[in-house]
């Protein structure tokens, strides 16, 4: 079964990045180009992992959609993974974030390995897959 993952980034680049990063995991994704979309979709898609930048213009930041997210209604949505990414310096950026109820922080720039094993780590049966080439 596909593990699908909702990438919540005002950049178009950064999101096409993260897909590329992950994508020897046999992985599904959903785009949203800010919070608000992001959590239209997470309310009416099965999600697997949410990756939300913390600064997205819009208004609503990361640990505002974080906070969201809990207080969703849908048990689902609730329970979902959140996996912040930052390249903020505030010291207590990660406290606030995992009081908001993050699940973890990857920090800017991102390294291909570190998000790999964060997702694998939050979807523990996501597969890596060799692409056969011709």
């Amino acid at each position: 079964m596909k593990h699908t993952v909702l990438l919540v980034e005002d950049s178009h680049t950064i999101r096409h990045i993260l897909k590329i990063y992950l994508l020897k995991l046999d992985l599904d994704f959903l785009d949203a180009s800010g919070a608000e979309q992001g959590l239209r979709l997470l309310e009416t898609h099965p999600v697997d992992l949410v990756i939300a930048d913390v600064n997205m213009p819009g208004g609503m930041d990361g640990l505002e959609f974080v906070r969201r997210a809990r207080a969703s209604e849908r048990e689902q949505v609730r329970r979902v993974p959140i996996v912040l990414l930052t390249g903020g310096k505030a010291p207590d950026l990660e406290d606030r974030g995992l009081l908001a109820g993050a699940s973890e922080f990857v920090r800017k720039p991102v390294s291909i390995d570190a998000l790999g094993a964060v997702v694998r780590r939050h979807l523990p049966g996501a597969e890596s897959v060799e692409h056969l080439v011709a």
